[in-house]
């Protein structure tokens, strides 16, 4: 690197003379289990690719010292240009990846690299503040991630005690996982202190502001000049559809595409059909590799394989279970349409009158609501949590008529609270006949800390017995609610283990060792109206 860090990867190239495309993938989990657990780089090399698979700074078998995301700009810069540089390349290359593999593409790729010709990240961020944090509120998952993939190679580096095998943290978070997801405060965590310096680092910047500006590909869109194949799923982690869709429309004028399918957080094979506890049917599936292929061809080879020709989107609409191309997202043909929340637990197009009143409930942060599902990702039946007081139940008459929704989604609820600060979770769910009810999405796509409401750069408490409105704007999703199904809504305040618990003091929420009970309260009448505005799609013939 221009620093003298030596970073070492692995080359396959085809067994023939020339000089070929090259296709590169950086990690930080070990390039000898990205060569054991993916198929595609040996897939590559056949089709005649050089593949380069790299230890990203600090990792395994790479020299440096590992602080995630903020080193990999320059080196995916100088470790693209070596790649160009090498004999047996013809100076064309390509970048592709899931996760942290997807994000070095785009951190690269912000600083320009001469001979970088195409990119596939998938399921990655476009902004640390929809990453890191979601509506100001702390994703969880950073603990495991820090404990089981990254924590082991530290401690062997560093000669500090604690597991230094993923088999070994693999077995001390099974004992430990629920004690330490449920540990407060934060700051002072237990299971990552000494391996983690960026975890704690991230915790003292709870704000937006220059800090993040590390995270933030969304202010390098215009810096990026070469096509892009942004491919999550629905139920990934929140950030990968956010980011999919913002960096899809941040770059498509150099020919990008648009990928959204019912998925998990992982690669998609053609098989795996299941997601969480639906069966979303044959077409669920895609041949991935082979979608990378194409993608490389057209771009490094100049194969005419028309995927260039195709609509830019292609979307999976769950529910009906289809898979749909489009022109653009979001769809202009969407019509925004409100769902009010009203009294009696109802859902309802028709907006609440006068005095209607409000409900309420007690949010303890000693006794959050907890996932039923213990946090894994994917569409699970979330209906026990309709017997906890804290929770408050909305759901639409039976639906008559198919209604579809596609697009980005917005709640707004105005709410009253005698705490300085707290959080609100709003769940849109797909309601079906039995009684069980689906989530469409992450759930840290439906947080938002109160006093981030005007902005996270910008933070405000709330007024003790003042009605405050709220927007929610980081739901997105594409599902048909079936003739039968109801549309729902779940509001509440907590929910682990995907978002750090407020302990409504209103003071640094990372170092609190105090909580104090909230009395939250959700109004619905004329002036306060609280609703959905979901992005409906028109059916033909109706």
């Amino acid at each position: 690197m221009r620093d003298g860090v030596v970073l070492r990867a692995d080359v396959l190239r085809p067994d023939l003379t020339g000089r070929f495309p090259a296709l590169l993938l950086r990690t930080p989990y070990g390039k000898e289990h990205e060569w054991r657990e993916d198929t595609f780089p040996v897939r590559a090399a056949q089709a005649g690719y050089v593949v380069v698979m790299q230890d990203v700074r600090g990792r395994y078998r790479s020299e440096g010292v590992f602080d995630p995301y903020r080193q990999e700009g320059r080196d995916g810069y100088d470790t693209l240009e070596w790649v160009a540089s090498l004999p047996f390349c013809d100076g064309r290359v390509g970048t592709f990846g899931l996760s942290y593999s997807g994000a070095v593409q785009w951190l690269a790729a912000v600083e320009s690299p001469p001979h970088l010709r195409a990119m596939a990240p998938v399921m990655t961020f476009s902004s640390g503040r929809r990453f890191c944090t979601f509506g100001g509120a702390f994703d969880l998952s950073w603990i495991p991630w820090f404990y089981r993939e990254i924590a082991p190679d530290v401690r062997r580096r560093l000669g500090i005690p604690g597991p230094r095998t993923a088999e070994g943290a693999e077995k001390a978070w099974a004992e430990n996982a629920e004690a330490w997801m449920r540990h407060t405060p934060l700051r002072s965590h237990p299971a990552l202190s000494g391996v983690a310096p960026s975890f704690f680092e991230w915790l003292d910047h709870p704000d937006d502001g220059s800090y993040w500006d590390f995270l933030d590909i969304e202010a390098g869109h215009d810096r990026v000049k070469v096509p892009v194949l942004n491919l999550s799923g629905w139920h990934d982690e929140g950030y990968g559809p956010s980011g999919a869709v913002r960096n899809f429309n941040g770059t498509r004028q150099w020919g990008g595409r648009l990928v959204m399918g019912p998925w998990t957080h992982g690669t998609p094979t053609p098989i795996r059909t299941r997601q969480g506890e639906l069966d979303f049917g044959v077409n669920a599936g895609i041949d991935y590799e082979s979608l990378l292929l194409r993608w490389f061809d057209r771009w490094l080879r100049g194969v005419d394989n028309g995927i260039d020709r195709e609509p830019p989107v292609r979307l999976f609409v769950m529910g009906d279970n289809v898979w749909r191309d489009e022109r653009e997202w979001p769809l202009s043909r969407a019509r925004p349409t409100s769902y009010y929340l009203r009294a009696g637990g109802r859902l309802d197009p028709e907006a609440p009158k006068a005095g209607e009143g409000a409900d309420g409930y007690v949010y303890d942060p000693v006794d959050p609501v907890v996932d039923p599902r213990g946090g894994r990702l994917g569409p699970f039946d979330q209906s026990p949590l309709e017997s906890r007081r804290d929770v408050l139940v909305y759901r639409t008459e039976p639906l008559a008529r198919d209604i579809e929704v596609t697009g980005p989604l917005e709640v707004e609820l105005w709410v009253t609270s005698n705490a300085p600060d707290t959080d609100f979770v709003a769940r849109l769910l797909d309601v079906h006949p039995d009684g069980k009810a689906y989530n469409l999405m992450s759930p840290t796509l439906e947080v938002l800390r109160a006093r981030y409401r005007t902005g996270e750069d910008r933070p405000e408490l709330l007024t003790a017995g003042r009605p405050t409105r709220l927007r929610f704007a980081n739901g997105l999703t594409s599902n048909a609610f079936k003739t039968g199904h109801r549309i729902g809504v779940y509001v509440t305040s907590s929910l682990l283990p995907h978002v750090d618990r407020n302990p409504n003091t209103g003071g640094p929420v990372a170092t609190s060792a105090t909580t104090q009970r909230a009395e939250q309260v959700v109004h619905h009448d004329r002036e306060r109206p609280s609703r959905l505005i979901l992005p409906v799609v028109p059916r033909s013939g109706r």
